[in-house]
């Protein structure tokens, strides 16, 4: 539109030189194509101005709608929230009203405690592990009987019948130990014959190489306990011998 009102006065002069010289009139043709592509390009712009504002406009709509469809939804949450806390309340104060003794009911007396197992009542059910051949609880009874008791009388036979349960599971090594042990340390013991045949026994189920030292066990029965030897034991001592080849 500027360009328009500057080209005005340019007219007017042109005419008059014109007229002042004798010729003809004419006016020269303003160029309007850089106006137009300018005009054009303000008038996009107006256009992708007002779709944008009418987008803008579609989205707070969309917003607001969003916004009080969230309001509604708290409002509803608010009642169903203060409705659950009226109802639980009411049923407080209804077990409130309910007699403390039926809400508490007598408690089951506690049941004696068992007092805790004697010496005697250890070695009793070892002992009965090792009459049923139980070696594996067996060996764990007499073992922890040792390691409670260590200083009753009967932990040599403890031990012995410890040895048993070792014996009894193919534990020759251990078994001969315990059985050397205590041939060395009670050789008085009431099972002193039992342990020396069990010591025998043992060397020989280690291997070959243990012969010798079994027939020396063998010699000491005859020796150390010959007179109280049965029929049996003497045949059974007798046999031993003669399977290892032993001297005399």
């Amino acid at each position: 539109m500027a360009l328009m009102a500057w080209s005005l006065p340019s007219i007017g002069v042109a005419q008059a030189q014109t007229a002042q010289v004798g010729y003809p009139a004419t006016v020269s043709p303003v160029p309007r194509s850089a106006s137009s592509a300018s005009l054009e390009a303000l008038l996009q712009l107006d256009r992708r101005l007002a779709a944008l504002e009418r987008a803008l406009s579609g989205l707070m709509s969309a917003q607001e709608q969003d916004h009080r469809a969230l309001a509604a939804s708290l409002t509803q949450m608010q009642a169903l929230k203060g409705d659950i806390e009226s109802r639980l309340d009411a049923v407080e104060r209804q077990a409130e009203a309910i007699p403390t003794a039926s809400k508490t009911p007598e408690a089951a007396p506690v049941p004696p405690v068992a007092p805790p197992p004697t010496a005697d009542d250890r070695f009793r059910q070892a002992m009965d592990y090792a009459e049923a051949q139980d070696w594996p609880k067996s060996e764990l009874a007499f073992d922890s009987f040792v390691a409670s008791w260590p200083s009753d009388a009967r932990v040599p036979e403890a031990r012995f019948q410890l040895g048993r349960a070792f014996q009894g599971q193919g534990k020759y090594a251990q078994a001969a130990q315990i059985f050397l042990d205590l041939y060395e340390k009670a050789p008085q013991a009431p099972f002193a014959l039992a342990n020396l045949f069990a010591l025998a026994d043992a060397l020989v189920a280690i291997g070959p190489d243990n012969s010798a030292q079994a027939c020396e066990v063998y010699s000491e029965i005859e020796v150390v306990h010959d007179s109280v030897l049965t029929t049996e034991q003497r045949s059974r001592l007798l046999d031993r011998r003669l399977a290892l080849k032993c001297a005399g």
